[in-house]
């Protein structure tokens, strides 16, 4: 009895399964069809062409108030003007605070945020490590020495390179004056 129960129960599932998708069928193929209809309209004359644009979200007000009936006196809504004005800034009339001083880090709870924040930040901690590791270098005297020794090492080598650069170009220089001498 359970298994001819579960059986006719998914039967149902896939009957209702397939009547919904022919259901879908059925709108997508009227839906092209009017489509298609109000195409060979808009072709043949008998229907203007819609102007599928997204001006009207940025006009605001002015595009439903007219401006020449605005300025040659006619009634116009109130409601629409009125809608778009922005009312006064002061304290609100609810919490008695002005605005945007909700977002003011004044609260000692915000300042405690910021500081949770600059502690969890990867490069932050990235930065206290390096700053550790000088710190522990400039404290090793030993270390302290090396670098030093290895910095006199490069001093040295980049004296030589140019003390060599200098004897190039002097003995260029002679070169050039002894043939200059010589016509």
């Amino acid at each position: 009895m359970k298994n001819i129960e579960r059986v006719w129960k998914a039967e149902q599932k896939y009957e209702a399964e397939r009547k919904k998708i022919e259901e879908l069928q059925k709108e997508l193929k009227e839906e092209r069809a009017r489509e298609e209809m109000t195409r060979y309209a808009e072709d043949s004359g008998a229907i203007k062409k819609k102007d599928d644009r997204l001006d009207w979200m940025y006009q605001g007000p002015a595009g439903q108030v007219s401006r020449d009936e605005y300025l040659l006196g006619r009634p116009i809504d109130k409601q629409i003007t009125d809608q778009y004005e922005e009312p006064e800034s002061g304290p609100s009339a609810e919490t008695g605070l002005l605005p945007g001083s909700i977002f003011s880090p004044t609260t000692p709870a915000s300042s405690l945020d910021l500081a949770a924040k600059i502690r969890e930040d990867p490069l932050f901690q990235i930065r206290k490590r390096e700053e550790e590791k000088k710190r522990e270098v400039l404290t090793n005297p030993v270390k302290m020495k090396k670098i030093k020794e290895m910095l006199r090492q490069n001093l040295d080598k980049k004296d030589k390179k140019k003390k060599r650069k200098k004897d190039k170009k002097e003995k260029k220089g002679d070169k050039e004056r002894r043939k200059e001498k010589k016509h």
